[in-house]
């Protein structure tokens, strides 16, 4: 099905990724949220619909309670598509500091940041090395994980991805995903992930201790300098998993990148702490915007 103009809309289906490949590739994004695969998997929870609107794609969704936009996909300045939006009563959600800075003056507007969902920015080269005083902590785990833990690295490819979801089975046990539904639509969202790991053209990996898959990690593109870490589970029985599991895969795939994006902590103090822990060079902040009044 084409996608309709605005203001029409229909619900993100796989046959749209050709859309949102092209938008991406004429407008690289920087904000982690603007990859097919995380608009996708996360489609159902965040009820997403699309539309066109000035060769932009127009992201909605609801489950703010009311139907918000996110930053216009594509080229074109967005200011005029999202000035019409506001026109009628839109208000928009995770927009980054390019876009954010089109309506500094704009008197008609409110701006207000959004600080649990700015992404943490690495150097790539900093997580694969992990030299110097600030990663003594880290180097320590990972020493200790290998001494007590013979493992594996394991490269998915579609034929064996599916072990992951074992890993994700448990993880839900311990966190009582059947009870939390952000915790349920997160593991909704990587059932997707692995149920299209082919389509969506992401990089995955685990760790295996003892023939069981133990940890695993997805990722992928995000722009032309950076990889984007969509996932990354692990057994937190086993100290230094979490960080073996990560040093393990961005040694292998992410050298030709510059920068690392493990997307946002949601708010959450452990999350924060811990993307914290690993010393990002930069937070990509975004922001709210609505009509005033």
């Amino acid at each position: 099905m084409d996608i309709p103009y605005y203001p029409e809309y229909k619900p993100v289906e796989r046959t749209d990724k050709p859309w949102f490949d092209r938008a991406f590739e004429s407008e690289p994004p920087v904000i982690s949220e603007f990859t097919f695969t995380n608009i996708y998997a996360w489609r159902k929870a965040y009820q997403f619909k699309v539309s066109l609107l000035d060769d932009l794609l127009i992201l909605s969704s609801k489950s703010y309670g009311s139907r918000v936009f996110f930053n216009p996909i594509g080229k074109q300045n967005p200011a005029l598509a999202i000035e019409r939006i506001l026109g009628h009563g839109g208000s928009f959600v995770r927009v980054p500091e390019k876009t954010k800075a089109l309506f500094d003056k704009n008197p008609r507007v409110t701006i207000t940041a959004d600080p649990d969902n700015s992404d943490y920015l690495y150097l790539a080269s900093e997580l694969i090395e992990l030299a110097g005083g600030k990663f003594d902590g880290k180097r320590n785990l990972i020493k200790k994980f290998k001494s007590q833990y013979p493992y594996q690295y394991v490269t998915f490819s579609p034929e064996n991805v599916q072990e992951s979801l074992a890993v994700i089975q448990n993880w839900c046990l311990i966190k009582g995903c059947d009870t939390i539904e952000g915790l349920d639509n997160e593991r909704s969202a990587i059932k997707e992930m692995v149920a299209y790991f082919s389509l969506f053209g992401i990089s995955g990996a685990g760790i295996r201790v003892k023939d069981e898959l133990c940890a695993f990690i997805f990722a992928e593109k995000l722009n032309g300098g950076t990889l984007v870490v969509h996932v990354l589970k692990a057994d937190a029985r086993m100290p230094g998993l979490y960080q073996v599991m990560l040093n393990e895969f961005l040694a292998r795939e992410a050298r030709a990148f510059t920068y690392v994006n493990l997307e946002q902590d949601l708010g959450l103090e452990g999350l924060r702490k811990a993307k914290r822990s690993y010393q990002p060079v930069a937070m990509i902040q975004k922001y709210r915007i609505a009509s005033k009044g």
